[in-house]
């Protein structure tokens, strides 16, 4: 079994990562900070991230990479 983690805009994607086996909180949080090209703050480009409610995306340690 293996997990993708896709990353992409309107444009088309822009990272994956494929794992074997699940994603927890540390991978994600891995991907996010080191697969994921730049995002700049709002509004412009590559300035929003949507996540679903997943619990790991719902990290504190995430929360605060992504809004420094």
């Amino acid at each position: 079994r293996y997990s993708i983690l896709p990353a992409l805009t309107l444009d088309g994607y822009i990272a994956c990562r494929v794992v074997k086996g699940s994603v927890d909180g540390e991978e994600f949080l891995d991907f996010v900070l080191n697969d994921i090209p730049q995002m700049n703050p709002w509004p412009a480009p590559r300035s929003v991230l949507l996540l679903d409610n997943c619990n790991i995306h719902k990290s504190e340690i995430l929360r605060e990479a992504v809004e420094d």
